[in-house]
């Protein structure tokens, strides 16, 4: 298949590696040259313009930061995507964004009988390099089998969850049982701290009962190692809880461990920290109780 692949950060490059793996046609455009480089040593095709991108490729593939990039890419009056796009190709955003976003991005590719889904990921850098993430796809039913063969090479699952805006409604809930996990995670290892505890121990003691699971197996070894290299990294995941919580309030909805934790996770953001993996929230847990 023929795939234009917009946005080639932390998640977006793996992926690219992924979809040329399985002998698709890649065409990359991005802001970052270096990027577009890298992944043309890999085997994909640079374009100079989204037009360009637009008239060669059969379905196209956004990974960028927030709502506001992904409208602005697909919208722009001068350089945007939109203008080119034809009946029957289809656009796949998986980057994390409101669900009323991309209802609205959705509502505007119908009215010109482009197919479009919102497909957000779930396992992180690491997953996007094996080629093995959780898809979580929000559209028409008629159109799934279409979008599982857009993200198939980069996929372990591809679930359909519902509508266009359901992806990103189910990827935001992920996002508030991954990120509340590692708050939690981090207030029980200072406390083991506190006591001197072997943090290794610890692991192995609690990894196979209840408190044990997939936060747990990818975090706890960071904390132990003080590694906060990203493999998702608190700025994307502030975002990310700052679109839950804007959501909730549209929606009046109270989500008090949310919000306490988007606030945590500001409080990085503010003290620089925001390139850290998320797991580096633990870092707020500590500087409170001056460890």
């Amino acid at each position: 298949m023929k795939i234009g692949f917009i946005g080639l950060g932390i998640m977006g490059a793996p992926m690219v590696k992924n979809l040329l793996k399985d002998n698709h046609t890649v065409y990359v455009n991005d802001l970052n040259k270096e990027a577009v480089e890298s992944a043309v040593s890999h085997g994909a095709t640079a374009v100079a313009s989204l037009q360009e991108m637009a008239e060669k490729a059969e379905a196209f593939i956004t990974m960028l930061p927030n709502g506001a990039i992904v409208k602005s890419v697909l919208f722009d009056a001068e350089n945007g995507l939109y203008p080119h796009l034809k009946e029957g190709q289809a656009v796949v955003d998986m980057s994390s964004l409101t669900p009323t976003d991309s209802i609205e991005i959705g509502a505007k590719l119908e009215a010109k009988k482009v197919i479009f889904a919102d497909a957000p990921v779930s396992g992180g850098e690491p997953l996007a390099i094996t080629g093995e993430l959780s898809v979580m796809v929000g559209c028409g039913e008629e159109h799934f089998a279409r979008v599982e063969e857009i993200v198939a090479s980069m996929s372990k699952s591809v679930i359909r969850v519902g509508d266009i805006g359901a992806g990103s409604t189910v990827k935001l809930s992920n996002q508030i049982i991954v990120n509340v996990n590692i708050a939690a995670l981090s207030e029980a290892v200072v406390m083991a701290k506190k006591f001197d505890i072997d943090l290794e121990a610890m692991f192995e003691a609690i990894r196979n009962g209840l408190a044990g699971s997939n936060v747990m197996e990818a975090k706890f070894p960071k904390m132990i190692a003080e590694d906060y290299n990203p493999g998702g990294t608190i700025n994307i995941n502030y975002k990310d809880l700052y679109n839950v919580t804007s959501t909730s309030d549209a929606e009046q909805l109270t989500l008090p461990l949310s919000n306490m934790v988007k606030e945590m996770y500001k409080s990085e953001v503010i003290n620089g920290n925001g390139m850290n993996d998320h797991s580096g929230i633990i870092k707020y847990i500590e500087r409170i109780n001056n460890m």
